[in-house]
């Protein structure tokens, strides 16, 4: 029993500390993102933490069940533990997502945030391909409804290159924006790397699919409800092998393999494959109960064979100590 209420608390704390740790940290990200050369550096603006927290939190309720499956290999606790991890999955899904979602929506509709993009700074030189940009002064707005612009001296610095002085418009088409992208800055998009996402997990895709999933209808649900299964089914692993170091390896291998799965599910690469795939007929009639056949079996497969693994090695265990 004490077990299984510390399961519990475990839950409560990891959920608790990691929003507000990652809450702060991604926040910094976000500001490194509109981070510009020789502005003021303003630190947890309103609007940052107000993205960061909800982002955050969806990730803490996908992470954190995965995570206290990780004491149950340490310290395994029986059918009361079990029964606490079923409940607080039941409570991640059914309660705490929908309703942090309700209220981001609460938030994003009473809340209005001051949305200004600065233009780049002046006096600074940066290099995109073969060109160095140096702005004379202060981008400014000429002609109402057009973008800001600013005086520049742009050097070609190719083998044949020469100096050009012009005046240049801040459009998102400017190649020191497109660039840059997803940073504002150019230096910082060469000092992290041109890979914007080198995982192939992408948490806004899947918080897009959980947010359609619960505001439409019971085919996207039960899409959501393949998922859940999937990632919950993580617990059966906990006990799978007598080494609790492969317990832990194969916990972690599963948990990011589901997540990219899920992922690239709904990429834009997996579109075309998508799509051929379901010229089955069984998969277009089956379309009519679930929004994503395809991902529906896929996921419910996997999750009945984890779950099947984990009942079969508890039985295999109880009969091997019967024996003894």
């Amino acid at each position: 029993m004490k077990k299984a209420l510390k399961l519990a608390l475990i839950y409560l704390v990891v959920l608790i500390v990691g929003t507000v740790a990652g809450t702060i940290l991604y926040s910094f990200y976000l500001n490194l993102l509109d981070f510009i050369a020789g502005r003021d550096i303003v630190f947890f603006k309103d609007e940052e933490l107000f993205k960061a927290l909800f982002y955050v939190l969806f990730c803490m309720q996908v992470f954190t069940l995965p995570l206290i499956s990780y004491y149950r290999i340490r310290r395994p606790g029986g059918i009361l533990q079990l029964v606490v991890y079923i409940i607080l999955c039941l409570l991640t899904w059914a309660l705490l997502m929908p309703c942090s979602i309700k209220l981001r929506d609460y938030c994003s509709r009473k809340i209005k945030f001051e949305s200004t993009t600065e233009s780049l700074s002046p006096n600074y030189f940066r290099k995109v391909d073969n060109s160095v940009y140096y702005f004379t002064r202060e981008f400014s707005t000429n002609t109402q409804g057009r973008a800001p612009e600013a005086p520049a001296i742009i050097i070609d610095t190719s083998e044949e290159g020469d100096v050009e002085y012009r005046n240049v418009a801040d459009y998102s088409s400017l190649s020191l924006n497109r660039k840059a992208a997803p940073f504002r800055e150019i230096q910082l998009k060469n000092i992290f790397g041109e890979d914007e996402n080198p995982v192939p997990i992408d948490f806004k895709l899947l918080f897009s699919m959980i947010i359609r999933a619960y505001s439409g209808g019971l085919a996207h649900l039960l899409t959501l409800l393949s998922f859940v299964l999937l990632l919950c089914s993580v617990y059966a692993m906990t006990n799978l092998f007598d080494w609790r170091l492969l317990n832990a390896v194969m916990l972690f291998i599963t948990t990011a393999l589901i997540l990219c799965l899920n992922s690239l599910y709904f990429s834009a690469q997996f579109y075309s494959i998508k799509v051929r795939l379901m010229n089955n007929g069984f998969l277009r009639a089956f379309g009519g109960f679930v929004s994503e056949p395809i991902l529906f079996i896929i996921n419910c497969f996997f999750a009945l064979v984890i779950i099947a693994a984990g009942i079969i090695k508890f039985a295999v265990r109880k009969h091997a100590k019967k024996v003894r």
